[in-house]
């Protein structure tokens, strides 16, 4: 009688401290939903921040020389699938200049001999450096394979730069078929309706704004990427803008063709303008970076475009 006591003392013991089918579904369940909320705090989605001052600038630390700060990286995306037409071993980035020696306004740390007014062929001081800097941080924090085109395509007359800068582009195009997307990187003319000043601070630091442009080619009849390239530099100028607003214009469209039915993925891209410096410029060019990475993610451009022909 003793053992047949000990023995249900024994069952009801074990049937308290063991969790039954149903607590032990709502264990799994608190631990899932634990798990969901610790991956979603990884990556928060960063919010434009910052408020624009009177002149028109991001970062704790100043970008030259390099390396840059951790805030340099947009967290979304670092959580962005490592799948990217981008990510190659092979070059799939070209960064050239059709006007290869626009300059900025020189500063005490930026001096230069003008070639002609605001113009030098000191790559170190020209549209050249700002392509330089754009380069190492697309292929040091993104993995991108890039190749800087520093050919200089003035000479022998400004006004026929692009008849020399799109057989060089082409070049490449034949060479490297993995090549997915042509950056002309210039620096913009200082207009009467912009500021003297014309910048952005973020995070302390003055930078320059930005703008994409696009050509209409309406004096072609050939222009078989334009709708392509278009939409892929008007999600470039909305992710800027999502960045810090107004770091970047509208996308400005103009009549000429500039290189752009070469391929998909040619952008025309404006850096500051002469009335800005060349530290202002290259402060500009992570977020460029990061733009380019975000739009060129395979789930915001289709595989037709960045597909090696």
């Amino acid at each position: 009688m003793k053992y047949h006591h000990y023995r249900i003392h024994k069952i009801s013991a074990r049937r308290r401290i063991e969790p039954s089918l149903f607590a032990w579904t709502i264990l799994i369940a608190a631990w899932a939903a634990a798990a969901a909320f610790a991956v979603s705090a990884i990556c928060p989605v960063r919010k434009a921040k910052a408020e624009e001052t009177e002149s028109v600038a991001v970062f704790s630390e100043q970008i030259n020389p390099l390396p840059l700060p951790e805030t340099a990286l947009n967290a979304s995306m670092r959580c962005m699938s490592p799948i990217n037409p981008l990510r190659s071993d092979k070059p799939t980035i070209l960064i050239y200049h059709t006007h290869t020696t626009e300059a900025y306004t020189q500063t005490g740390t930026d001096r230069y001999r003008e070639t002609s007014e605001w113009r030098t062929t000191d790559q170190t001081k020209n549209i050249v450096a700002v392509g330089e800097v754009l380069k190492e941080i697309l292929e040091r924090d993104y993995g991108f394979s890039v190749i800087h085109d520093t050919t200089n395509h003035e000479p022998p007359k400004l006004a026929s730069a692009y008849d020399r800068s799109v057989l060089t582009m082409e070049r490449y195009h034949s060479e490297y078929p993995s090549i997915v997307l042509f950056i002309d990187l210039h620096r913009d003319a200082y207009r009467t309706d912009n500021a003297p000043c014309d910048y952005l601070t973020i995070d302390g630091t003055e930078t320059a704004k930005l703008m994409l442009v696009v050509g209409k080619g309406e004096k072609y009849t050939d222009k078989p990427y334009y709708d392509s390239n278009i939409a892929f530099a008007e999600r470039i100028t909305e992710h800027l803008n999502g960045i810090m607003p107004k770091l970047c214009r509208p996308v400005r469209e103009k009549t000429g063709r500039y290189n752009q039915h070469v391929a998909p993925n040619c952008i025309l891209v404006e850096v500051g303008h002469n009335a800005n410096t060349l530290a202002q410029a290259k402060a500009a060019m992570p977020y460029l970076a990061e733009s380019i990475a975000y739009a060129f993610d395979p789930g915001t451009i289709p595989e037709s475009d960045w597909a090696p022909n």
